[in-house]
């Protein structure tokens, strides 16, 4: 049976996600994260909601890696506050789950 994670998201991430510009979230590489993130796998599904909104968009994941800060894409590493050396699950996503945009 496929586990479904929920990740709250700013507007701006989540509009991103929602028109399918952006493939891939991250999250550091700690306990919180591990534990939640643990046995993930394709074929999940997550569950981005809009900040507190009732808004949301469901996204199948493709796959799960962990990657260091020199890998994160630029948006995101500035976002992150430069982290070189630190470590982040990429989730990679899926286009949208359903046939209609989210």
């Amino acid at each position: 049976m496929p586990k479904t994670l929920h990740l709250t998201l700013t507007y701006h991430w989540w509009d991103e996600i929602a028109e399918g510009r952006k493939t891939c979230e991250y999250r550091r590489w700690v306990p919180g994260w591990q534990k939640r993130l643990e046995g993930a796998k394709e074929g999940d599904r997550i569950i981005f909601h809009r900040g507190y909104t009732d808004r949301t968009c469901v996204r199948e994941i493709e796959s799960v890696e962990v990657v260091t800060g020199w890998d994160l894409p630029n948006e995101e590493y500035r976002f992150f506050g430069c982290p070189n050396e630190s470590a982040f699950f990429k989730i990679k996503i899926r286009p949208c789950f359903f046939e209609k945009k989210c």
